[in-house]
């Protein structure tokens, strides 16, 4: 008996990252984006009730950006990566800032068509393209270099070698193709009555911090998760607070941003974490109790509930 789960539903996308992490226990992006949630994709996951390496029997993934859909067709389509890969190692000798120069120049990423060269052509500018701040990858976004130098995503010039192509390419098929469906936009989909088990998850543009090119308001996306919880869903929200309309509703919140993986957010804002649910967490991060503190006092607890 499996205890994959029925349906899992990215409703803003992006690289999938918790897609990724629930199909393969070690399975990234092979692509760097703003607010990808690579670094709370385990956590997230551990508050669904859901654990890496679970899996689904099928996904949902709406996206409205070309250029990142063009990457989510890769994930579920292994020629389709392995060809983009290729592509990518044979640019590996161009001069990095000449080839950066070079593909930009061909203009906003196309999708459809699917095409392995437009593929890796995305996913090389969206590496070199993403910079503190900007809310575009890809041909649109500014680039990662500054007069000849490379550009950390920290800001700082010169310090680090550009991530090349041989860095990029051995990062597709981590894992085995996913049998997803690829929409442009949540807010056309009418979920169905559900089977029991399906999680929806989005992970939406945070109020008042740098938004996505796709405008998609709070006032828009909160009907969305509202008719996919009607429809059967355990449905998921991430943002720097609890969603106080959903909270209204009776939804549950807890706080992440202790449970980060990697790379801290050290030249954001943006530093708290949220999700708010639909449904009670399978599981909540330990409260760290100050030095001097008293739970009788503080109201703290210590472990997880």
């Amino acid at each position: 008996m499996t205890d994959r789960v029925p349906i899992f539903v990215e409703l803003c996308a992006g690289t999938a990252a918790l897609s990724l992490r629930l199909e393969h226990p070690r399975a990234r992006p092979p692509v760097s984006r703003m607010g990808a949630k690579t670094g709370y994709a385990d956590v997230i996951l551990r508050c669904m009730g859901l654990r890496p390496g679970q899996g689904a029997e099928s996904y949902l993934w709406c996206e409205p950006d070309a250029g990142v859909r063009l990457l989510l067709h890769a994930y579920r389509d292994r020629e389709l990566a392995t060809a983009a890969a290729d592509i990518i190692r044979g640019w590996a000798d161009e001069e990095p800032r000449a080839l950066w120069e070079r593909l930009r120049a061909e203009g906003p990423a196309v999708c459809p068509p699917v095409d392995a060269r437009e593929v890796a052509r995305w996913s090389l500018l969206a590496t070199w393209a993403f910079r503190r701040g900007f809310p575009e990858s890809g041909p649109c976004g500014p680039s990662r270099w500054s007069d000849g130098e490379w550009v950390t995503l920290s800001g700082e010039v010169g310090k680090r070698k550009a991530v090349g192509p041989a860095t990029i390419a051995p990062k597709y098929n981590q894992c085995d193709p996913l049998p997803a469906t690829i929409a442009d936009d949540a807010r056309a989909i009418d979920p169905p009555q559900l089977p029991p088990g399906v999680v929806v998850y989005i992970d939406p543009p945070y109020l008042d911090t740098t938004g996505y090119a796709h405008a998609f308001p709070r006032s828009e996306w909160i009907p969305v998760v509202r008719q996919w919880q009607e429809a059967g869903a355990m449905v998921v929200v991430s943002e720097a607070e609890p969603i106080p309309e959903l909270m209204a509703d009776g939804w549950h919140a807890v706080r992440i941003d202790g449970e980060r993986r990697g790379q801290k957010r050290t030249f954001s804002k943006q530093q708290a974490e949220w999700l708010t649910m639909s449904e009670p967490p399978r599981w909540r991060p330990s409260v760290q109790m100050g030095l001097w503190s008293r739970g009788s006092d503080s109201g703290a607890t210590c472990g997880n509930t």
